[in-house]
């Protein structure tokens, strides 16, 4: 039985073990890595985030608000993923 499952602490190995996981499949399937890989960069940020907070029916069930900046951030850390 693997730590997780005896209540290992946040930041164990176990931690990255689901990430890895998938992010080895997505490897091995040939999935895109990450939004730079389809032609996105950084610059296309700011024209990104207006069309993505028209999306209300995906943001309205998320836990807390969304504002721009959130939306921003998440597209910069999304050029790369691996």
């Amino acid at each position: 039985m693997g730590d997780w499952a005896r209540g290992g602490r946040a930041g164990d190995w176990a931690d990255e073990r689901l990430p890895s996981a998938l992010i080895s499949l997505m490897r091995d399937i040939g999935i895109p890595n990450g939004i730079g890989a389809v032609g996105y960069t950084e610059a296309d940020i700011p024209d990104l985030v207006p069309g993505t907070m028209k999306q209300q029916r995906l943001l309205a069930t998320c836990a807390r608000p969304v504002t721009e900046e959130d939306i921003a951030g998440i597209f910069a850390r999304s050029i790369e993923n691996w």
